[in-house]
């Protein structure tokens, strides 16, 4: 009786307010959100590039209700040097603070920039009040080529954002096996 009482008082309303963390639709996407200006940015300096994650998923999204809670853009970059220093440059000129590995980056030159792609280190972008825009060189062990496979543009205010394949980016989140995409995933199953 004592192990219901306390799954009714306290697991659930934990679970419950877990689940709503993941339920908040974020704002659309509009010029005022400044991961949007990255993206715009992006595809100014012609930066190859494949968005990944919950953000993307939510592209694929047919009603606001569908739309999921998230706290990063995650950016699925080419791997190679002139391809990384363009993105390291529209988040630089956003205004964004970078972090590889924990540590504060300040404005990598090149040599910084090579050992990052040969450790596949992703770039943390971090910017007061906005979404942190991940830079990522390794998705899962996936290539980019594989991740770009069946990419779908959408449009997104005055700019077209690519997006990873629905079918990948939820086999990527199976595959994790984190809590948070178990979570996920079976919030996503539940809508469907």
């Amino acid at each position: 009786k004592r192990a219901l009482e306390f799954e009714r008082q306290v697991l659930r309303p934990r679970l419950h307010a877990s689940l709503l963390g993941l339920l908040r639709p974020p704002p659309p996407l509009t010029r005022e959100i400044p991961h949007y200006k990255v993206l715009a940015r992006l595809n100014r300096l012609k930066v190859d590039y494949v968005l990944i994650g919950v953000l993307a998923i939510n592209h694929y999204s047919d009603t606001p209700e569908s739309i999921y809670f998230t706290q990063d853009c995650d950016v699925l970059l080419r791997p190679d040097l002139p391809n990384l220093r363009r993105a390291v440059r529209a988040v630089v000129a956003e205004g964004y603070s970078l972090e590889a590995g924990g540590e504060p980056l300040p404005p990598p030159d090149d040599l910084t920039l090579e050992r990052i792609l040969k450790h596949r280190a992703n770039i943390v972008s971090r910017k007061r009040a906005s979404l942190t825009v991940d830079l990522v060189l390794d998705a899962g062990g996936i290539s980019f080529a594989k991740w770009k496979t069946g990419r779908r543009l959408f449009k997104a205010g005055t700019i077209r954002v690519p997006c990873a394949s629905l079918r990948k980016l939820l086999l990527a989140k199976k595959r994790a096996g984190r809590k948070k995409d178990r979570a996920f995933l079976a919030l996503y199953r539940a809508g469907l």
